[in-house]
């Protein structure tokens, strides 16, 4: 022993927040209802038995989750490098510096959010709200081959397990449980910029 202290190892907590971290844990919280309130919904528009609802509605969103969500997260983080990637070789973003700026900057930024600062507590839920809508549609997907992959009917025999009719119930399942989604992060948004 030499006497010498061990070097400190740096933090980073300039990294910033992929909000992938975030979303995904609160989406799994929200699995349990998710799955009930689509399997009412398709059991009631497609005239399927309870089991095969939940069943259906259960493995349909466990796909999503665990392969929708961090194909849709990893989209957007493209989209964000290749914004910014663009943005970097204008020097007039670089001085762009007021509310709106930030507004904007947490849009194309919202896969991996920058450092937080201070008072910024609501970028996470603006984040959060731009993330839902490429959520929903690749949860949409997913969802529709998944149900339409377990309990479809290709010929239309029975006709409410017609293709057409399952895309349309699982889209509109999906309407119902994402709007709930946002309508609750908004709300979110709000209480924080309202105590800002």
């Amino acid at each position: 022993m030499t006497g010498h202290l061990p070097r400190a190892i740096p933090l980073f907590a300039d990294a910033g927040v992929p909000m992938i971290f975030l979303t995904m844990p609160a989406m799994a919280v929200l699995l349990v209802p998710v799955i009930a309130i689509e399997a009412f919904l398709c059991r009631k528009w497609l005239g399927l038995s309870t089991w095969q609802a939940i069943k259906s509605n259960t493995v349909s969103n466990l796909a999503s989750t665990i392969v929708g969500m961090p194909i849709a997260w990893t989209g957007m983080l493209v989209i964000e490098f290749g914004v910014f990637g663009l943005a970097s070789n204008f020097k007039a973003v670089e001085n762009w510096n007021s509310p709106l700026a930030k507004v904007i900057s947490i849009v194309l930024s919202s896969a991996w959010l920058g450092p937080p600062g201070r008072n910024d507590a609501w970028v996470i839920p603006l984040a959060t709200l731009v993330l839902l809508i490429p959520f929903f549609f690749v949860s949409y997907w997913i969802e529709y081959l998944t149900v339409r992959w377990m309990v479809g009917i290709p010929d239309e025999q029975p006709p409410k397990l017609s293709y057409p009719r399952i895309r349309k119930a699982v889209r509109n399942a999906n309407l119902v449980t994402y709007g709930l989604m946002f309508l609750g992060t908004s709300i979110w948004l709000v209480l924080l910029l309202a105590r800002h």
